[in-house]
């Protein structure tokens, strides 16, 4: 075997395994080896795993539509399934070949994933009912609903911020800014952590299976509401205040230097 599973765990490199989740390191990582040495034998490729794991999501999401607890409990398995996958993707990318729009292909599905999750899940609960909510709770339904478009304003608002100021630095406006959250040196800091521990990449998924298996789920669609609506109001506020302060020092940079050229 050309590609074992010893072979992916000694090349997995120091700052990834720090990134990694708690749960990530003792369940889907471990298993993720055993994947990506199949994958890499077999010459599927990362982008393809990537590719793979779109239809996982939305088949995982999908099977909370269905008013049976066996189709809710595939579902539940499959986003954990979803998560061994995105594993398994970045083990191929970093140990055996690195592949254009590789990074495109990783994100779109874990993209896919969150913004029909709190949907689907809030349609399960409404349906149901759970520990604290009835069935045909309208407000549970509209929390899953929040829960799913506070991730993707998130992402927007952030792409959106990340665009324009790398227009700015190309055109020599402003300095290139160190970002915490995909800089390697950062990985131990709390808000990375966070992300980390407490989205669909670490706890969620976990959550989701029990939540299913013991009847809790509309504490789930609360927990998502709250951690991504509550993540999306700071990443707005920060990225405003970043935006301003920017837009401050550009101001007094333009002023600086109109000032030198009629000095001269």
């Amino acid at each position: 075997m050309k590609y074992s599973p010893k072979y992916f765990r000694d090349n997995m490199p120091a700052w990834k395994r720090k990134k990694d989740p708690i749960i990530s390191r003792i369940l889907y990582r471990p298993l993720s080896f055993l994947t990506a040495s199949l994958c890499a034998n077999l010459k599927i490729s990362a982008n393809a795993v990537s590719y793979f794991s779109i239809l996982i999501a939305i088949g995982g999401c999908a099977l909370f539509f269905f008013d049976n607890f066996a189709c809710n409990l595939a579902g539940a398995i499959l986003i954990n399934v979803w998560l061994w996958s995105d594993c398994t993707d970045g083990n191929l990318a970093r140990s055996v070949k690195k592949q254009a729009f590789g990074e495109f292909a990783d994100s779109i599905s874990s993209y896919i994933l969150v913004g029909l999750l709190g949907i689907s899940l809030g349609v399960c609960v409404y349906r149901n009912g759970g520990v604290l909510v009835a069935p045909a709770t309208l407000w549970i339904l509209l929390l899953g609903v929040f829960a799913s478009e506070g991730d993707t304003l998130m992402r927007l608002i952030y792409q959106k911020y990340k665009s324009v100021e790398r227009e700015l630095v190309d055109k020599g406006v402003l300095n290139a800014e160190n970002d915490v959250r995909t800089n390697k040196e950062n990985v131990g800091s709390l808000r990375v952590r966070i992300e980390a521990e407490l989205g669909i990449g670490g706890i969620l998924p976990m959550l989701i299976l029990f939540g299913t298996i013991f009847g809790f789920l509309d504490i789930v669609v609360i927990y998502c509401a709250v951690y991504y609506c509550g993540s999306c109001i700071a990443m707005t506020m920060l990225y405003i205040f970043k935006a301003i302060k920017k837009a401050k020092e550009v101001s007094m940079s333009e002023e600086a230097e109109r000032q030198l050229t009629e000095s001269e």
